[in-house]
């Protein structure tokens, strides 16, 4: 059975930029309850990595609403799974 594309430009092998992540699969966004069960972070401490630029940026999504690209979020807990059992504390000088 031949199904139709739900991307009109992928009939011609164009895979076009931010509707679409590696995957294929339209983005989404994650609101906080998803973030948290997808990473098993607090809220103080995701707010806290956002700030010092090691977590991906939220987004407003509406007036009383944040939420956080999917595809970015998991960039993120692979590039955790990437870096093995070193923790970030252990690269900072005690004292």
């Amino acid at each position: 059975m031949l199904t139709q594309p739900t991307n009109p430009n992928s009939r011609f092998g164009i895979r076009t930029g931010p509707e679409v992540d590696a995957a294929n699969r339209p983005l989404r966004f994650l609101r906080f309850p998803a973030v948290r069960a997808r990473t098993g972070l607090s809220r103080t401490t995701i707010w806290r990595l956002e700030r010092r630029g090691e977590f991906p940026r939220h987004r407003r999504i509406s007036r009383n609403a944040v939420a956080w690209a999917e595809h970015e979020v998991g960039e993120w807990i692979r590039s955790k799974l990437g870096a093995g059992s070193q923790h970030p504390s252990e690269d900072r000088p005690l004292g």
